[in-house]
């Protein structure tokens, strides 16, 4: 526990159980047991009446370790990675259980978020349920436990696209309690310490009910969001899988919804879409390393840029590196190609200025950067 968990008492009755697995926090073996472990010092100390779970370092749970997905489809671990068991401790620890979240909570961190009584957040922190973009559906509880947050319709919304959801728009949705403002921790250990005050019992996620109680109506909604879904993700199956699972916490009660859960991850992990997901989303932060290249290395600065082709690509590169604020020359066989795609670098920043995603001077201060070079330019620089 000592190296991925750590427990910590404050000066009054919340104790603190910290993850610090860096770089994002991920539910790698070790870190439940942690967590359980701390849950077991905490409920054994008579002085402690609640408990604040954050993550150390610079997010929440971003969620679990995918690299232990292709163990699991290769056979070398059991497909069960033993995350219910410690959620379902969480959820009925007889002691409050805030859970504080900054960065992001994804995944199974949002899923073990909503395991706890309470959840508070940094304003400036994100949630969600990403898994599909791996080829999966949430395997921790997150179909059954959403939905009694949200409601129905809108958990299937959240599961089959996969998008973060901003800390504000999770307050309006009910799937956070309370924003902080500054500090986190100690914001979350005043929070506890209110809830115990007011003599607020825990809360058990897998309860709250009122958000499923219109079912007529909530299928209606969900027949609509296959419907969206279906034209979205033509050729794939997990956001429909996605929905499939939420629509089960309609129609079942907790522990059976869960069972159907567990029943449509088995189909998706070992699917051959969700391994080449997987497969690529490893495959991507792999190409970003350099075997034998140390962090301690220095970045050499890229002082200039040249481009060869001002064509839809060359364009493209050469918005890429005036984005990013390095001086770029573009060269061109002829002067009449160069100014095509002059004008096209000028028409892209003009409909982005007309979005109001940049501004007029933000434009101009990046056309600057451009040089252009015709047929009569002998060098780059």
């Amino acid at each position: 526990m000592a190296d991925l968990v750590q427990y910590g008492n404050t000066d009054g009755n919340v104790a603190v159980i910290t993850i610090n697995n860096p770089p994002v926090n991920a539910l790698s073996p070790g870190v439940p047991e942690g967590i359980r472990a701390g849950l077991e010092q905490a409920l054994n100390d008579p002085a402690i009446e609640a408990v604040v779970l954050i993550g150390g370092g610079r997010t929440f749970i971003a969620g679990a370790d995918i690299k232990e997905f292709v163990k699991i489809t290769s056979g070398q671990k059991p497909l069960d990675l033993g995350l219910h068991e410690v959620l379902d401790e969480i959820e009925n620890f007889p002691k409050i259980v805030v859970c504080a979240i900054h960065g992001t909570a994804l995944g199974g961190g949002l899923e073990t978020a909503m395991a706890c009584h309470y959840r508070v957040a940094a304003v400036k922190s994100s949630v969600g349920q990403p898994e599909v973009k791996l080829g999966i559906i949430p395997g921790a509880g997150g179909t059954q436990r959403l939905p009694r947050l949200v409601g129905a319709p809108k958990a299937a919304e959240i599961c089959a696209g996969g998008d973060m959801i901003p800390a504000k728009v999770a307050l309006e949705l009910g799937i956070v309690d309370q924003l902080i403002e500054g500090d986190l921790l100690p914001g979350a250990i005043d929070y506890a310490r209110k809830l115990v005050s007011a003599g607020t019992k825990p809360r058990r996620t897998r309860d709250i009910t009122a958000k499923l109680a219109n079912k007529e109506a909530d299928k209606a909604a969900l027949a609509v969001v296959k419907d969206v879904v279906k034209k979205k993700a033509r050729g794939l199956t997990a956001p429909l899988r996605n929905v499939e699972a939420v629509e089960a916490a309609l129609d079942l009660p907790f522990e059976e919804g869960i069972k159907k859960e567990a029943e449509i991850f088995k189909g998706c992990i070992y699917s051959d879409e969700s391994k080449g997901l997987v497969h690529i989303f490893l495959a991507e932060r792999e190409v970003g390393k350099i075997p034998g290249l140390g962090k301690d290395v220095p970045v050499k600065p890229i002082k200039r840029a040249a481009v060869v082709g001002a064509g839809t690509m060359g364009g493209g590169i050469a918005m890429n590196y005036v984005n990013a604020g390095i001086p770029t020359l573009l060269k061109e066989s002829d002067q009449a190609a160069l100014d095509r795609g002059l004008d096209r670098i000028r028409g892209n920043y003009a409909a982005t200025v007309q979005k109001g995603k940049l501004s007029q001077e933000q434009m101009d201060q990046r056309m600057a950067l451009i040089e252009g070079a015709g047929k009569e330019a002998e060098r780059f620089y």
